[in-house]
């Protein structure tokens, strides 16, 4: 199933919620329920202290309690409460008020001085009894005298009930309010994805062109890299209109200029018809090139240049065998570019085939890096180009059809393509007296 994120979290929250407040609800219910167990356990001890500070033995060293006990519930019958002294062979030789009605099963307890707790249902009543055992010395004798006393655990059952009660109906609100809590969080969590979302539709539906910029900084990158995308299909979509413009400006002169030759019956005017086909064609080339460059994305994989450069020289090389060019290439292979491969491969193309036409038979590669700059540099012995030529292939927006004679196309289309990746070309003479190409690019 395909749960929102506001759902996912709101589910799992509840699930913890849930197992937290139900473990803490039984912790707290066994906490309470032990010490109230133990709370009556310390009482009976306590009433058999009472008993033993009161018990006696008379003249006749016959054993005595009070008519009435300290204890008020002692001395009811319907109580409690109930008290028993009985001898070791388990003769009664006093009992409470409270024991008038009722008769319970005291266990017989003759490890002296111990106490003996157990818990037995009778009558419907739960009860908790405990056994205490003591001897008396007498100048005659000696005498066992064994204390009981039980204390009905209903009243107590009552309580825990009670705190159960209590206890559930504070969790189950305090429950309800975390989750209230939690939601209002989350909506306010959440909003800058809905926000997010709400521009998406409005730039869908035409609306909107960018994303906003004000988002928290957890998704800042990601808004980022989504204006990059529409920025670049934004500026791809634009390429594709004025390419296709200017093919169809460009391609006014030189078909009109066919449909005057073939109107002629004049048999030189037909390689003048084949240069302006030939020219028809660079155009057409030219053009649909510019118009597919991908362009700088944030996310582009870095590509090392060095491997890229060598096959691009061994297939030079096959086809200016006859020139026999020696090529150097100077550039470290840990070197790598943030660029569309495709548009690497045409960037060097362009540039390495340029100094394999025009170099008499040298040409050297190199690049250095440093921080996040990095230079590319592109060298022959040829002839050069000249400061005019510099200027006119340098120049933005140059029309190819007005491209310098024999350096033109390829360079163009190499500076279109820089400018799309905010980087520079520089043209002067190299070391070698020839052509120079320095591009600078930012990493």
């Amino acid at each position: 199933m395909n749960y929102s994120i506001h759902s996912r979290i709101l589910l799992s929250a509840l699930i913890i919620l849930a197992l937290f407040m139900g473990l803490t609800g039984m912790i707290l219910d066994k906490a309470f329920r032990t010490n109230i167990n133990n709370l009556q356990q310390e009482n009976l001890r306590t009433q058999i202290y009472s008993l033993l500070a009161a018990a006696e033995l008379d003249e006749n060293d016959k054993f005595q309690l009070p008519d009435e006990m300290t204890e008020p519930r002692l001395n009811l019958s319907e109580s409690t409460l109930h008290a028993r002294v009985t001898t070791k062979d388990n003769e009664v030789v006093w009992q409470s008020k409270s024991m008038l009605n009722i008769n319970l099963p005291f266990i017989r307890n003759k490890k002296m001085g111990e106490f003996s707790f157990s818990e037995i249902t009778q009558n419907a009543g739960n009860y908790t009894l405990v056994t205490f055992s003591t001897q008396w010395f007498t100048d005659n004798n000696e005498q066992t005298y064994i204390f009981h006393v039980a204390e009905n655990k209903n009243v107590l059952s009552s309580q825990v009930n009670l705190f159960r009660k209590e206890l559930w109906s504070w969790l189950a609100g305090v429950s309800v309010l975390l989750i209230i809590i939690q939601t209002i969080i989350l909506n306010w969590g959440l909003k800058p994805l809905r926000y997010v979302a709400d521009d998406l539709l409005k730039i869908e539906n035409g609306q909107k062109k960018r994303l906003a910029t004000d988002y928290p900084k957890e998704i800042t990158p990601l808004t980022q890299n989504l204006n990059q995308l529409l920025d670049s299909s934004q500026n791809q979509l634009r390429r594709y209109r004025d390419a296709l413009g200017n093919m169809a400006h460009s391609l006014k002169t030189p078909l009109a200029v066919l449909q005057g030759i073939f109107s002629s019956t004049e048999s030189k005017d037909k390689d003048t018809a084949l240069e302006q086909l030939k020219t028809i064609n660079e155009i057409v080339e030219y053009q649909l090139q510019r118009a597919s460059t991908v362009g700088q994305l944030q996310f582009s994989e870095a590509i090392s240049i060095r491997p890229i450069a060598e096959k691009i020289i061994n297939t030079l090389d096959k086809v200016y065998k006859d020139k026999n060019v020696t090529a150097q290439i100077n550039i470290p292979g840990n070197i790598n570019i943030k660029m569309d491969e495709g548009d690497l491969f045409e960037m060097l193309g362009n540039l390495i085939e340029n100094a394999y036409k025009w170099c008499t038979n040298q040409v050297r590669l190199s690049a250095n890096k440093h921080n996040r700059q990095l230079q590319l540099i592109i060298e022959d012995n040829g002839p050069g180009i000249s400061s005019e030529q510099r200027e006119l292939i340098l120049l933005r927006g140059k029309r190819a059809d007005q491209s310098t004679p024999g350096h033109g196309l390829g360079l163009a289309m190499v500076n279109d393509m820089l400018l799309l990746y905010n980087a520079s070309m520089e043209i002067s003479k190299s070391s070698m007296d020839g052509a120079k190409i320095l591009i600078n690019l930012q990493d």
